[in-house]
């Protein structure tokens, strides 16, 4: 069976692609190694304008937006001391800056579209085994229980996520950096409503993200170092409640109860190649960062837009040698995530000193806070 591209890889930024190009004339198989059961994924995304307008592009905002709460207001705090950063969607004339959703709605409605597409076949649950460049494509052996099935494709598209396999059989050495700490994810229930106000708390050693949910609901992501973590998800859902509750506070009033929590293990992870050959990684099988400053998807998101006008304009004769993706959001994304977690974590009197005038000074400048947040949002102004 040929192809003209194999994404390997169907979660969110896999299924992306394979929708972005459901209505083109490209045949796409789309490898996965799980079954389709979104219910299980526990996370919960902000997304940026960017992204937003990317589903609205591909019309599935609609089956999106009843899941989606709006960011009007972002309130940035460090617990024990006296500087707090605010952006009011007002300040830059936009509706919104964002919306939170959690994963699974996305899945699903990715999943949907793909499995109306003409061009688009899903193969899940499937392992690749191996691929090889033979002259002009690219040659795939996956695993479909115990039965081997070989494909080829012009452009193989490793989506697969931070323990990529594409990358491991390309043999891509990375940058890597463990911060020894897990995010711990859950849902709050709050006695009184949001008013869709995001709020990111940094404490000595981590930070708690309380972000909008629908439902008087509240998207609760705390990171702290493993140990920390580990011993929150010890507690009953009574005492956790107390000490979530201890340590952000009261601006969002009294927390009523929470639903399951999940952990996730937190590292920088950057791909030294991005292109090898016909193959090119993106999401997190080309950068995993630290989910503080909510850059993941919406990078990803950006390549895959990418990815779609690049393919889409090259026809059927599909070659990866003359794409240029502008890189200026991976810098972004990587220094901020990076650096704002190293610069939050440390408990120094000079650092302090420095983030409490960084703090002020981007809150009481707007050319300054009008920069960052553009580029939070996914713009280059």
């Amino acid at each position: 069976m040929h192809f003209d591209i194999a994404i390997v890889g169907g979660g969110m930024v896999g299924g992306a692609l394979a929708a972005a190009l459901k209505n083109s004339d490209l045949q796409i198989v789309l490898i996965d190694a799980t079954p389709a059961h979104f219910g299980d994924d526990a996370r919960l995304i902000a997304l940026n304008e960017t992204s937003i307008h990317f589903f609205k592009r591909l019309g599935l905002w609609p089956v999106l937006e009843p899941h989606a709460a709006p960011i009007e207001r972002i309130h940035v705090s460090h617990r024990g001391h006296f500087a707090i950063t605010r952006i009011d969607c007002k300040e830059f004339k936009m509706p919104v800056l964002g919306y939170v959703i959690p994963a699974k709605y996305i899945n699903a409605a990715l999943y949907s579209a793909l499995t109306q597409a003409n061009n688009i076949t899903l193969i899940r649950p499937a392992k690749l085994e191996t691929f090889t460049q033979e002259k002009e494509n690219m040659s795939l052996t996956i695993s479909i229980e115990s039965t081997m099935q070989y494909l080829q494709a012009n452009v193989v598209i490793g989506a697969d996520g931070s323990l990529s396999t594409v990358r491991d059989i390309l043999n891509i050495p990375i940058e890597k950096y463990d911060y020894q700490q897990s995010a711990l994810v859950t849902t709050t229930l709050l006695q009184r409503d949001h008013n869709n106000s995001a709020y990111e708390r940094f404490l000595e050693n981590g930070a708690i993200a309380m972000l909008p949910l629908r439902d008087m609901q509240a998207a609760t992501i705390w990171t702290a170092n493993n140990e920390t973590i580990a011993h929150l998800m010890t507690l009953s859902d009574e005492d956790f409640l107390k000490n979530l509750q201890d340590t952000f506070g009261y601006r969002l009033g009294r927390f009523v109860s929470i639903e399951k929590r999940v952990t996730y293990p937190l590292q920088l992870l950057v791909a030294k190649q991005s292109i090898k050959d016909n193959v090119i990684l993106i999401g997190n099988a080309a950068h995993t960062f630290h989910p503080i400053a909510s850059q993941g998807l919406n990078l990803a998101l950006y390549e895959v837009s990418c990815l779609e006008t690049f393919f889409l304009s090259s026809g059927k004769k599909l070659s990866l040698r003359h794409l240029q993706i502008d890189r200026w959001q991976e810098r972004f994304s990587k220094h901020l995530s990076h650096h704002l977690t190293w610069i939050f974590s440390q408990d120094q009197l000079l650092l302090n000193s420095a983030r409490q005038v960084a703090m002020v000074g981007l809150d009481v400048l707007p050319g300054l806070k009008k920069r960052f947040a553009w580029r939070a949002m996914g713009k280059v102004h």
